[in-house]
């Protein structure tokens, strides 16, 4: 269930359409394209002007070859790979069940968590989530597990999570406050005893609450079972559910006072302020509410302030960033503007001839470090 708002550059004279016939995009890279037929193949051949300057930084690629071919249908992308005619399918990409290809393939079926995180957002500026309780009631009472079975996520295909940010990120320390049962780190279930007991103590129950979903994405069953257990916690709970687009251009506009809803974010590259500073700081929703992304409508000045101290430090002391940026996501937590639920993994099917598989939880795969036997 991935969204992000991303942003890219081109060298300067690029065209700004699709282009499908050489001269190509310039590139400083091990590989560039030979061929291209829209919908259909591309090609890259090696890059005769490359020289490997870092191998951390961008190392020469083994194949000779790299060709990307577009295949209609799950059961004809996976016979490709299973017999040998593809070396690699995407199933997070092209979703595709994969269970049974891991049962049949386990050597040749890898899954790995991207820079992605799945959560409800609790606007902090209308009841009854002004209030710190009833949005820490909300996070103790959800059922990750569930949520993860909701959504029909396989084994391996997501984690649940507690915190802003995902597993694997330079910044991750494993952090989860809402749990049943003793320690801070590691969610083992929901308590809704004590979730019930907060919601209780916040004055907020009987309040109306409807929780947003995005048609097509979320299973009617994930949108019912929300409502549910806001329910179970004294709220009069609703749903509403919209396409993707109508369900983005009402959510970032604050003045449309939505209460509570099920969205995602992917981060363009593994830094922390991928997430809080568009996310979750004042700037993100002073600048302009009424076209904003930090949905709960977040802003905590102790926050930002920490923030900028962890931005300030990445470039002459990466280590004391990591440090600051884990006290923001734990204040953060906290706070509980959001309510974090699960971090996607992406799944890849190769064939038995690929070795040196290669995946980046920013970059996807590795398709220059893997080899072909």
């Amino acid at each position: 269930m991935p969204w992000s708002s991303r942003s890219r550059s081109a060298p300067p004279g690029s065209p700004d359409h699709g282009i499908s016939r050489a001269p190509f995009l310039p590139g400083t890279g091990p590989y560039m394209i030979s061929r291209y037929r829209p919908n259909a193949t591309m090609t890259l051949v090696r890059n005769p002007y490359f020289r490997q300057w870092s191998y951390a930084a961008q190392p020469a690629g083994y194949p000779d070859v790299i060709r990307f071919e577009q295949v209609a249908g799950a059961a004809r992308q996976q016979s490709a790979v299973a017999a040998g005619r593809a070396d690699l399918v995407d199933l997070y990409l092209n979703p595709q069940p994969y269970p049974d290809l891991a049962a049949r393939y386990p050597t040749r079926v890898h899954a790995g968590l991207m820079l992605s995180t799945t959560y409800l957002f609790l606007n902090t500026r209308q009841p009854p989530f002004t209030n710190l309780k009833a949005r820490q009631a909300v996070n103790y009472a959800i059922d990750r597990a569930r949520m993860l079975r909701l959504f029909r996520y396989g084994p391996g295909e997501a984690a649940v999570t507690c915190q802003i940010l995902p597993a694997g990120f330079p910044s991750f320390q494993r952090y989860c406050p809402y749990t049943a049962g003793a320690g801070d780190s590691v969610w083992h279930g929901p308590d809704m005893e004590k979730a019930r007991r907060l919601a209780k103590e916040s004055g907020t129950t009987n309040v109306p609450v409807t929780v947003w979903t995005i048609e097509g994405i979320a299973d009617p069953a994930v949108g019912a079972y929300l409502v549910q257990m806001l329910d179970d916690l004294g709220y009069r709970a609703s749903l509403r559910t919209a396409p993707l687009d109508r369900f983005v251009n009402t959510a970032v506009d604050a003045r449309n006072k939505i209460q509570m809803g099920l969205f995602a974010w992917i981060a363009d590259y593994p830094a922390a302020g991928t997430f809080f500073l568009p996310l979750l700081s004042c700037r993100s929703f002073n600048e302009d509410p009424t076209n904003t992304l930090n949905l709960a409508e977040y802003c905590d000045p102790r926050v930002d302030a920490l923030a900028a101290k962890a931005e300030a430090a990445q470039l002459t002391d990466p280590a004391a960033a990591r440090s600051l940026w884990a006290q923001v996501d734990r204040l953060v937590a906290d706070q509980a503007p959001w309510v974090p639920v699960l971090n996607e993994a992406r799944v890849g099917f190769v064939s038995s001839r690929v070795g040196n598989f290669q995946d980046s939880p920013a970059y996807t795969y590795l398709v220059d470090q893997m080899w072909v036997r």
